[in-house]
């Protein structure tokens, strides 16, 4: 089952990512009027956070009613042929053009591997094995990704009936743990990170949309105005630093982003598809366009940063263009408009080959 308000917001949080990514790359270059309006400059990172919502949702929406042993694996296997080989590809893409560029340019600078085996590591198993990101800066969220994959995984494998209740109280338990025992160690810190409650709200959306037959439409309009008034209020008053990596990761300022941008998200989330429900909106949620950029959100989200080192390349030559302000919005759609090719000719051509051979096997879980 797929929502087509979810694509409408998978559409908006790659926008929202790659955006930030798009300034990121032009104040490398030059000086624009979008880095300096109020706090516009990192605002775009709320798109991860809104990813985490909408992932809390749809993971219980298709696995919700799973128990044993055998649903269990179908779960983590369907999770890993949709999640991990195309970014394997991804990676390996990314590592050759930096060390091929490195290699044409007599510059070891441009590689930005450092620790190269240790990165190689953590990108092949997602989780954190060192103190060291993956070989692209964004694998840190899908380490997270899985890390709710493998807490609901448990769930099923123990047939547990009352999943939202237990993942609340699982996450919440671990959240506690970390804020008592003050861990030190990066991969404990990882399992107690706050970040992890960005996915509850989804949980729970989910339930109420499954559980509750006639959902106001006032009730959902106004969640929708919340959201995006609350995102809007934030652009010009501030959010701190928790749109940096590194603040999310060593889980200092996680909670303050679960509080600042995982809430709004949700209201936003729960608006969306209760209006899909009630039929609100149906010509928006159905716009082709919209739709295509949501299924095509993770090839976007894996490849935008090789696109924007393409450009950094090609900027350091040309020494980037005169209008900075056009530029960032150049750069978002080269990026969103490679992301979508690569969609339709190699993540969507491998999903069709996972799907067909899970047809074939007994108690498959829908891949979302």
């Amino acid at each position: 089952m797929k929502l087509n308000s979810l694509q409408l917001l998978r559409a908006v949080a790659i926008g929202l990512v790659v955006y930030a990514h798009s300034i990121d790359l032009q104040m490398e270059f030059s000086v624009s009027r979008q880095q300096s309006f109020f706090y516009l400059q990192n605002f775009g990172a709320i798109g991860v956070d809104l990813f985490f919502v909408i992932s809390g949702f749809v993971i219980t929406l298709v696995a919700y009613r799973y128990m044993g042993a055998e649903d269990g694996k179908q779960f983590l296997v369907k999770r890993f042929l949709r999640i991990n080989p195309i970014y394997y590809l991804a990676s390996l893409v990314f590592l050759g053009i930096v060390a091929t560029a490195a290699f044409l340019l007599h510059d070891p600078a441009p590689v930005m591997i450092s620790n190269p085996w240790h990165k190689f590591l953590q990108t092949l198993f997602i989780f954190p094995l060192h103190p060291v990101p993956h070989l692209m800066s964004i694998g840190w969220t899908l380490s997270v990704e899985w890390l709710f994959y493998v807490l609901f995984f448990l769930l099923i494998l123990f047939k547990r009936r009352k999943k939202a209740l237990l993942l609340i109280i699982m996450i919440v338990l671990l959240v506690l743990t970390g804020y008592i025992a003050r861990f030190r160690d990066s991969r404990l810190i990882f399992i107690t990170n706050p970040v992890l409650l960005e996915f509850l709200p989804g949980v729970i959306i989910c339930r109420a949309y499954i559980l509750v037959k006639n959902i106001p439409k006032l009730l959902a309009i106004g969640f929708v105005l919340a959201g995006a008034g609350i995102y809007v209020y934030e652009i010009f008053h501030g959010f701190g630093y928790i749109s940096e990596m590194a603040s999310t990761v060593n889980g200092s300022l996680s909670m303050k982003r679960f509080l600042f941008w995982g809430l709004p998200s949700s209201l936003l989330v729960a608006g969306c598809v209760f209006l899909e429900k009630n039929a609100v909106g149906t010509r928006l949620w159905n716009n082709k366009w919209i739709r295509l950029t949501g299924d095509a959100s993770y090839s976007i989200y894996l490849v935008h940063l090789i696109v924007f080192f393409l450009l950094s390349l090609v900027f350091q030559r040309v020494k980037y263009f005169a209008i900075p302000d056009a530029g960032i919005i150049l750069q978002l759609a080269v990026a969103m408009i490679t992301g979508i090719i690569f969609y339709l000719f190699v993540e969507r051509p491998l999903l069709r080959l996972v799907r067909r051979k899970a047809r074939q096997q007994p108690a498959a879980v829908s891949i979302v």
